[in-house]
């Protein structure tokens, strides 16, 4: 039997008469095959084709263009749920691809060549060096897929990221430009919907960056440079501190505490939040416990849990051995989920929520009233205590009084306790307690502790 890949043809079309169109398939990525489909000199070729063809069509693109004055460009389309729709609807991924790249080339006439890479295609097409059409070419793509395909009989709605990379100062080898499309398409992939990007310099700072961040990540969870900072709660009516939210710090070496919204992001992208997380949530209860043998303070310990812990098989298990671990009872142990995660997550995160309420361990919805606000999910997942995002007490308007107004009755309705954050002035504080709101934490009070200062401070608490 022969091990020659299946040969598949896509005609192309060319914006240039002296240009043989041609389209390229990677088809077997894991071997560094790809395939020549299309014409070419009217033959139809009949073996794999080197992993660098498509590279070396943009090379010898770049290279006539030169001589013509005209600046050729890549794109990226990043396809969404590919493989995910491919399994779905039994439609093979190369065939679902073809159907995206006659798409575009009904917008585009120039294509030069296409080729399949990851979960997307690349294409080489006609000069897009001119603002205003590049924009309107890349509007016309987004406004093409916001038509359904139709698969199988059925009607799907594809959702892509665009990145768009022309040949520039900056962009004018053929590596140069397939990253400069593939950067572009990547950075906006978390998007809601179709969108499109275009390459610019900075945008390789950023990654140059953000995986200076990775690796330095990954060395400061060896060499023990986190620590956890401690923000106090108060019973708004005792006004004694009845607990205290854990948050991670990271102190480098040489740059001082580098900002969570910085590090935190990264660490979800690729995955060490769930080992950054258990390392919290070990050491938060280990923490915790230590206060509370040491003296009369008897308060919760709260943890923020990230929507891929919430998704993480034996969640419930791992929490259970944390408590065991560190001899911290459950019921000291609060678990923040924001309302997003929440409100995105399926049944698996549903699960581990109830075997955490099982345990005795309590569950709070962070940043309340700033996600979807839906009502439904309150009912569903089994929460303990809403908490009121600051930006509704940062902004003392009416309209924002009245939602927090409306989120504590309908929080003490459904028996769950709510505390507000982000609490920094008096006024504040007495719109709650007229409001009988239960918890209170902000900088009014108390900023957040190092462990020193925290310490002291418990130990000093009823």
């Amino acid at each position: 039997m022969s091990n020659k890949p299946e040969i598949k043809e896509l005609p192309l079309r060319s914006g240039r008469s002296d240009v043989h169109s041609e389209a390229i398939f990677l088809e077997d990525v894991e071997e560094g095959m790809f395939h020549s489909i299309g014409e070419k000199d009217g033959k139809k070729p009949q073996v794999p084709v080197p992993a660098y063809y498509f590279l070396q069509l943009v090379s010898k693109e770049l290279g006539e263009c030169e001589a013509v004055g005209s600046s050729p460009a890549v794109l990226y389309l990043g396809v969404d749920s590919l493989r995910k729709i491919s399994h779905t609807y039994d439609y093979t991924r190369t065939d679902l691809l073809r159907k995206c790249a006659e798409r575009v080339q009904v917008i585009i006439s120039g294509v030069y060549g296409v080729a399949e890479g990851g979960e997307g295609l690349l294409f080489l097409v006609e000069d897009l060096t001119n603002t205003e059409k590049a924009e309107q070419t890349a509007q016309e793509i987004m406004e093409a897929f916001s038509d359904p395909f139709l698969f199988n009989g059925t009607e799907i709605y594809l959702t892509v990221s665009l990145g768009i990379c022309p040949y520039s100062e900056d962009k004018q080898s053929a590596n140069a430009l397939i990253e400069g499309a593939e950067m572009a398409s990547l950075l906006i992939k978390d998007r809601p919907g179709s969108n499109y990007y275009f390459f610019n310099p900075s945008i390789s700072a950023e990654w140059k960056n953000s995986y200076s961040l990775e690796f330095s990540l990954r060395k400061a969870l060896k060499e023990n440079q986190f620590e956890l900072h401690y923000q106090p709660q108060k019973d708004i009516k005792s006004g004694n501190i009845v607990g205290c939210e854990a948050l991670l710090r990271w102190k480098h070496p040489d740059r001082g505490y580098i900002p969570p919204d910085l590090f935190i992001p990264v660490a979800e992208e690729n995955g060490m939040i769930i080992e950054l997380g258990e390392w919290v949530l070990r050491e938060a209860c280990r923490q915790n416990k230590e206060w509370h043998s040491q003296g009369n303070y008897r308060g919760l310990i709260g943890v923020n849990l990230s929507a891929r812990q919430l998704q993480q098989p034996g969640l419930a298990d791992k929490v259970k051995e944390i408590l065991l671990e560190t001899g911290l009872s459950a019921g000291y142990l609060e678990l923040e989920i924001t309302e997003s995660t929440a409100i995105s997550q399926n049944n698996k995160a549903l699960d581990n929520l109830i075997m955490l309420r099982e345990l005795g361990i309590q569950v709070s919805i962070d940043d309340f009233g700033t996600g979807y606000s839906s009502l439904k999910y309150l009912s569903i997942f089994p929460i303990s205590k809403l908490k009121i995002d600051k930006l509704f007490l940062q902004q003392e308007i009416q309209h924002n009084q009245a939602i927090v107004k409306s989120i504590i009755r309908m929080s003490h309705s459904m028996e769950m306790k709510v505390i507000a954050e982000g609490v920094e002035t008096e006024d504040q504080l007495v719109f709650l307690e007229k409001e009988n709101c239960d918890e209170i934490q902000g900088y009014y009070f108390y900023k957040p502790l190092p462990l020193e200062e925290a310490s002291d401070l418990f130990l000093q608490a009823q």
